[in-house]
């Protein structure tokens, strides 16, 4: 098989860029509007140390004489959508990484070609003629060959890398360990132990020895190493974001209007967000007044959701957040969405599939939120101890679903309970069983509580 990954650097930046050409050459730094952490930099901010994920405090600190933007993720969605469509004419799967990383299967497309120079060159030219962000190509015989291949191509001469069948070890050989995805820290922390700290010393250790050492899950990195990569395409990998905007015929002064066209477009989003079996993951609000100002705000959806009610109460929160006085002319929501593949599974079936294609998906959803929120959403979890349940009081409705919860002095009514479940497990070689329920309080903020067989209550903080 042969792979072609169709790649853009920094896609964010270099749109802004493009925007704006009195930016060319300056440290740029693009920050979500929902949370204010960083999305992109550009590689002039990046050698000061400023990561994805980077609060706005962090950046100041580390480059003070950095551009800071606000994120136009519906911008840069549309260039990945025009760049996703070229693909689409090549081929009928087309896997969407980070920000401007494409990748297709051309085994079957390299025969209409006389060679595959010209396969890439053909690329190459049609990409041109659509976009001005000038992208670049890597093909190679394995998926992350060919991505690594063109996250390199900047550091040759020209704007494609073929690495060709049977040079995927000479190829990989001297990168760093790093560009592994999504590498377990433990192992990287052994390797440099022992010395290790490219491809290819990793590569040359004997697989039997990895397996001993890190166990058979963590041998799919030596496999990756020697240029062995089992992980089929993943063509439905969600949209980095979903936008719905209403564009009032007259400019609005009263806010009760503004807020239900607000709760009007949290619906056609939840909707939307159904149909896709995608979930929220966070939300924000633009409002654009009169005066040509445009106000925004944002906050996460927890847990994440595509329910309607629950949309439209923080939709309706985030409006609360805003301060202006000049009438309203028009409103932008944005959905974060990650899509939860598991969702709606009972664990039977997930037994049943097959374990390869459920393993590119866990790690096309970590790759999802790493970059929705940075290297530490997933890594540092490991390093923190679940917290210990909290007994609270319940006071239950006459039908026994919980009613009122208190704890701290403070009493709280339950507003809407979307989930029951039993677990049944051994502790302390006792056997124990527990009734948990997800439900929201009246401020919208959710809660899993569970009682055990002595009837005493408590708050799962391990799973709020």
């Amino acid at each position: 098989m042969r792979f072609a990954c169709l790649l853009v650097e920094h896609l964010p930046t270099r749109v802004e860029i493009l925007q704006a050409s009195s930016l060319r050459g300056q440290p740029v730094v693009v920050l979500r509007d929902w949370d204010g952490r960083v999305l992109d930099a550009s590689p002039e901010a990046m050698t000061t140390g400023i990561a994805v994920g980077d609060t706005r405090q962090r950046v100041e600190q580390l480059c003070p004489q950095a551009v800071s933007l606000t994120a136009n993720e519906a911008l840069y969605q549309s260039h990945q959508v025009t760049l996703r469509n070229l693909l689409a004419q090549f081929a009928s799967a087309v896997e969407s990484g980070d920000w401007g990383e494409l990748t297709i299967d051309i085994s079957a497309l390299a025969r209409t070609f006389p060679t595959e120079d010209a396969l890439a060159l053909s690329l190459i030219q049609q990409a041109d003629q659509i976009t001005p962000l000038g992208p670049i190509l890597g093909v190679a015989s394995s998926k992350f060959v060919a991505q690594q291949a063109a996250w390199q191509v900047s550091e040759q001469a020209g704007r494609i890398m073929l690495v060709p069948t049977g040079g995927e070890r000479h190829f990989l050989d001297p990168l760093p360990l790093k560009v592994l995805p999504d590498p377990p820290v433990e192992m990287l922390r052994r390797l440099h132990l022992f010395g290790i700290t490219t491809l290819g010393g990793f590569a040359q250790l004997p697989h039997a020895a990895v397996v001993l050492q890190f166990g058979s899950d963590l041998a799919f990195y030596h496999d990756l190493a020697r240029g062995i990569d089992p992980r089929p395409l993943v063509p439905y990998a969600p949209p980095p974001s979903l936008s719905r905007t209403l564009s009032l015929p007259e400019s609005l002064s009263d806010r009760a209007m503004v807020l239900s066209g607000v709760e009007r477009l949290a619906t056609r989003l939840a909707q939307r967000l159904s149909d896709l079996g995608y979930h929220a993951l966070a939300l924000s609000l633009i409002v654009k007044t009169a005066d040509r100002r445009d106000h925004s705000t944002g906050a996460s959806v927890k847990p994440s959701s595509a329910d309607s009610e629950q949309l439209r109460r923080l939709a309706g929160r985030l409006l609360g957040k805003l301060s202006f006085e000049a009438d309203v002319i028009n409103l932008t929501l944005t959905a974060y969405p990650l899509r939860e593949w598991q969702h709606g599974a009972r664990q039977l079936s997930l037994l049943d599939a097959d374990v390869q294609p459920r393993l590119a998906q866990l790690r096309a959803a970590i790759r999802v939120l790493q970059q929705r929120f940075g290297e530490a959403i997933v890594r540092l979890a490991s390093l923190v101890g679940p917290p210990l349940p909290l007994p609270i009081k319940v006071n239950l409705a006459p039908n026994g679903i919980p009613a009122v919860l208190g704890w701290g002095g403070w009493s709280r009514r339950v507003v809407n309970i979307y989930e029951y479940w039993r677990e049944r497990q051994t502790w302390w070689e006792r056997p124990t069983a527990r009734d948990y329920y997800q439900l929201t309080i009246e401020d919208g903020t959710p809660f899993t509580i569970f009682h055990d067989e002595q009837q005493r209550w408590f708050l799962d903080r391990q799973r709020r």
